[in-house]
């Protein structure tokens, strides 16, 4: 970890408490350096256009602007950062409505700083990996990875890294990338499968993918 390159970070949040919490919080984390915090919007986007962060935690609520304009703008930073919604107020439409603008993942308030740190860690690994490869694409140096994409697809699809029904979908679809056919009777084909290279049983398998998806 003392080789890698930290993720920078910059946090935009109308509650200067959580402000000051995450920065006390992840500024001491060997991964995540915090490179600047705001709770208006405005002054915010100076800030970013100037440091240009890996990774961005913003709230839905804000002073100068509406949180999905704030988002909508922020996605459409050529260098491409993680986008993070934290909000005290979930909902199904608000997240539908943050996916469709282009965030990366979302969290409810309250949320642990452990849990928080996680997340920005696993969303900005997998942006910074998906625009690698990207990259690698557009210049013709590399094939599409099915596991980078998959990882990705279900980050943006906002199911929690942290949960182990993660890594039974992102194998399941591993799986079903080159064999459609398990997708009939998962319960007799896919289930198993799954329970064989992750060392447990299909009913934990099933139970943690359905945990997983209806989170």
């Amino acid at each position: 970890l003392a080789h890698m390159k930290k993720f920078r970070l910059y946090l935009i949040d109308i509650d200067r408490h959580f402000l000051e919490q995450a920065y006390r919080y992840l500024s001491s984390t060997q991964d995540v350096e915090v490179i600047g915090y705001a709770t208006d919007s405005a002054y915010a986007l100076k800030q970013i256009q100037q440091t240009g962060p890996d990774c961005i935690v913003l709230g839905l609520a804000q002073k100068s602007c509406y949180g999905l304009a704030l988002l909508r703008i922020l996605r459409a930073i050529p260098s491409q950062p993680a986008l993070i919604v934290c909000t005290a107020f979930p909902s199904e439409t608000a997240m539908r409505m943050c996916r469709d603008v282009g965030a990366d993942m979302f969290l409810s308030k309250p949320v642990t700083m452990a849990d928080l740190h996680a997340c920005i860690v696993e969303t900005a690994q997998a942006k910074r990996r998906a625009l690698a490869e990207k990259r690698a694409l557009e210049d013709g140096q590399a094939s599409p990875s099915p596991t980078v994409r998959i990882r990705y697809a279900l980050l943006h699809a906002n199911v929690a890294p942290r949960l182990f029904g993660f890594s039974c979908l992102a194998e399941a679809l591993y799986l079903l990338w080159d064999n459609e056919r398990l997708l009939h009777n998962m319960r007799r084909n896919l289930y198993p499968r799954l329970a064989e290279t992750l060392s447990t049983t299909p009913e934990n398998v099933e139970r943690n993918m359905r945990t997983a998806i209806r989170r």
